[in-house]
């Protein structure tokens, strides 16, 4: 792929130069499907982030974004999908899949709590060599009108969620960035 001169890796956005991205994704004025956005919030609060690791809040924005590193010339080696689902399981329950192992179901559906553009996490990991893990925590139903707040059993996975983070990126103990 070429470029134009006054494009190079170096005048790429820092999120498709990161080793690994971590991105929160979902709405914080509906309740718990602000769980993504909350972790990015809590990593870059708690934890020293290294120059390599980039998080984000990407809000319900995250397709787009996807598609800009499925066509950048750089891009993570690791992306982390952090989001919000609604697979009927225990309410604060933190589950870390694969793209790859993502229900095949509804894979064009962008609608919250069906993980985000979940083809397009596929076709990352197996075309363009990004490997792409979710973190999802299971909500309850979303509040049909604004109701900004997470419950309690959110609240708590999304501190389990940042360590679990934490620990697997070897991110220190830090006032974050």
């Amino acid at each position: 792929m070429t470029f134009p001169d006054s494009i190079t890796i170096d005048t790429l956005p820092a999120f498709c130069r990161a080793r690994v991205l971590i991105l929160g994704v979902g709405n914080v004025l509906f309740g718990d499907d602000g769980f993504g956005p909350a972790v990015a919030d809590y990593l870059t609060g708690h934890y020293a982030i290294p120059d390599d690791v980039y998080v984000m809040d990407v809000g319900t924005g995250v397709r787009k974004l996807l598609f800009t590193i499925t066509l950048s010339a750089a891009r993570p080696e690791e992306i982390v999908i952090v989001d919000a689902v609604d697979w009927g399981k225990e309410i604060g329950r933190v589950t870390e899949i694969s793209a790859s192992d993502l229900p095949v179901s509804k894979v064009d559906d962008f609608s919250l709590h069906q993980l985000p553009t979940s083809n397009m996490l596929r076709e990352l990991q197996a075309e363009c060599g990004v490997k792409v893990t979710v973190v999802a925590c299971d909500v309850s139903v979303m509040p049909e009108m604004i109701q900004p707040g997470l419950s309690t059993a959110v609240h708590q996975a999304v501190i389990r969620a940042s360590q679990q983070i934490a620990r697997r990126f070897s991110l220190g103990v830090g006032d974050g960035r």
